[in-house]
């Protein structure tokens, strides 16, 4: 053995002992990037699950949406209906209306002439003057 082959022996060593820890670097970092790719995984999945929630309640909600869009039409129509066959029955009511106001004008109208008619009469004028100081008389006892 010569002097030269302890030193190959320590520098195998020495190699070995290097190798063996960038193996065992090499293979922290292996399982950490193991790590990270699962972790990034696990986060992609959780990302496409709240995607999926979100797009089940985005459906939910346009759901009642139209739902509730298509219960106001019905209502909006109906409402509509009723309001148009009320309109209806007031425009009737008006026309009875205005065909009575009518009618009534024309008996005051009657009745007014008939008035006047009377008041323009000799027994009316005659009937006025005979009680003209029964009136007189009255006034003076209200007064008194």
């Amino acid at each position: 053995m010569s002097d030269t082959a302890p030193l190959t022996d320590f520098a195998r060593e020495a190699m070995v002992i290097r190798l063996t820890n960038e193996l065992r670097l090499a293979t922290e970092r292996l399982a950490a990037l193991e790590l990270e790719v699962l972790n990034s995984r696990d986060h992609a999945i959780g990302r496409a699950t709240e995607i999926g929630e979100l797009r089940h309640r985005l459906l939910a909600q346009a759901a009642m949406y139209e739902r509730r869009l298509s219960e106001a039409r019905q209502t909006h129509a109906t409402h509509d209906v009723n309001h148009r066959a009320h309109i209806a029955r007031l425009e009737e009511a008006l026309v009875t209306a205005n065909a009575a106001t009518r009618d009534a004008q024309r008996s005051v109208a009657n009745i007014n002439a008939e008035l006047a008619r009377t008041k323009a009469s000799f027994t009316w004028k005659l009937g006025r003057t005979m009680m003209w100081p029964v009136r007189v008389l009255k006034r003076l006892v209200r007064r008194a």
